[in-house]
């Protein structure tokens, strides 16, 4: 069995070289996943070192794990050595010299070589003994390489500990926040456990819109949504915005009829708002008919809440998104035109933008093969919130509503948006490239005030 040492014997330079080209064939008999320590992809700098460095501090165990005639395994050159060599050197080893390697892993000179070596060790080390792993960051001084091991911690842990590792973020002394990899962490966790993450949340409490609640939820309402219900529903103090959307958008995976009696039943609930508007466009996206039937069953004035909050959200996406998130203005506004009337007139026009910004002529194509009922509105709603950049396709649109008065509304709004003032806009009409009979209809139709209905 090979042993660790903290040195680098003469010949340091020639086996580093041979370390690493053997350390890219040992990968295939490494474990995959979170058993392997990934040693050559990161330590390939290693063989263009000049002069290895020594540690000022050679009193570090050298207690033999191995027969004379096996080469030792430095501890500073752990990058290079497979995880097959390593176990039993860790396994056996005492805490103290565990813990004297983690620190003179430390106290390395700083740099690519450093960074690999710290992450090799913690890597391998919380597989083999992650409490020792553990304990070791808890009594690191060097907060950079703390960082750097508990990013190894992260990416390797067995999923029996991720428990573990979420104390020991709260034990740290010096804590350096890190969102994304506590997310990580914790969103692991939410995935095998959540009703031990609930315990901990119990246990250390937040004080303002928790993330950890909405992994918990969005995983918790996946694998059980009635125990992460029943959990939400004890306690107030968790009843956030995002914690009922997290839940709601859990739930709807498994059991969208499920999903949607909750959310009818609390609809009108404070902070419910994003849950119905989540649950609305992933239906939208995925289910139409669901969609239907929830927006139809929603009090009048949540209904109209959710629409405008689905039009909102289709304007700037595109296709070249992921396609979980995406929500193509194409997609939405076909459906919005099949609901009620009322539910949708003042609303579509920013999906109808959308769809211009990505396809304006499609999108010109679809309103005009639209019944009239449906058209006149959708133009009118277009016209009154258009942009400079589809001034001219408003002007176009809005010229052909059928309904007089639909019509003169819809175009005198658009008009008086022109300017500042009601002079710049007559101004800015008579720029316009239209017909001097258009130009007069305009100003007659246009509205006092910029935000006249």
């Amino acid at each position: 069995m090979p042993r660790l040492s903290n040195g680098l014997n003469s010949s340091g330079i020639q086996v580093l070289v041979i370390a690493v080209a053997a350390a890219v064939l040992a990968l295939a008999g490494f474990e995959t996943g979170r058993h392997s320590i990934d040693a050559a992809a990161i330590e390939r700098t290693i063989a263009s070192q000049a002069t290895p460095q020594h540690s000022s501090d050679s009193s570090v165990s050298s207690r033999p794990f191995a027969p004379p005639e096996r080469d030792h395994i430095i501890i500073r050159d752990i990058a290079t050595v497979p995880f097959s060599e390593l176990y039993d050197v860790l396994k056996s080893a005492s805490r103290e010299e565990l813990f004297a390697w983690a620190t003179d892993l430390e106290r390395m000179p700083r740099g690519p070589r450093q960074r690999a070596a710290v992450t090799a060790y913690y890597k391998s080390l919380i597989q083999v003994n992650p409490r020792a792993a553990i304990d070791a960051v808890l009594q690191a001084r060097n907060l950079g390489m703390r960082d750097v091991a508990i990013d190894a911690l992260t990416k390797a842990a067995p999923e029996s500990i991720w428990g573990d590792l979420a104390e020991m973020l709260v034990h740290l002394p010096h804590p350096r926040h890190n969102p994304l990899r506590e997310n990580e962490i914790f969103w692991n966790w939410s995935c095998v456990d959540p009703e031990a993450l609930s315990q901990f949340i119990e246990k250390h409490p937040a004080n303002e819109e928790d993330v950890r609640s909405m992994f918990l939820f969005s995983n918790w309402g996946a694998i059980d949504p009635i125990a992460a219900r029943d959990w939400l529903e004890a306690d107030a103090s968790r009843q956030t915005k995002g914690a009922f959307r997290s839940l709601v958008g859990g739930w709807s995976q498994v059991d969208r009829a499920g999903a949607m009696e909750y959310a009818v039943a609390n609809a009108v609930r404070p902070n419910f708002d994003e849950a119905l508007n989540g649950l609305e466009l992933y239906f939208v996206r995925k289910f139409p008919d669901d969609a239907t039937t929830l927006i139809l069953r929603l009090p009048q004035e949540q209904a109209l809440t959710v629409m405008k909050a689905i039009s909102q959200d289709s304007e700037g996406q595109t296709h070249d998104v992921l396609e979980d998130y995406e929500k193509p203005p194409e997609l939405i506004a076909p459906w919005m035109v099949t609901q009620p009337l009322n539910l949708w007139n003042d609303s579509i026009g920013s999906v109808v933008s959308a769809w211009m910004m990505s396809d304006a002529d499609a999108a010109t194509a679809w309103l005009n093969q639209l019944p009239n009922e449906r058209r006149d509105p959708a133009i009118a709603d277009f016209c009154r919130g258009s942009s400079d950049e589809f001034r001219d396709r408003a002007i176009a649109l809005g010229f052909t509503i059928s309904d007089p008065r639909l019509r003169d509304q819809a175009m005198g709004e658009f008009a008086r948006r022109l300017g500042e003032t009601r002079e710049e806009a007559i101004a800015a009409i008579d720029q316009l490239p239209i017909s001097q009979e258009q130009k007069l209809y305009l100003g007659k139709v246009m509205a006092e005030t910029a935000n006249e209905p």
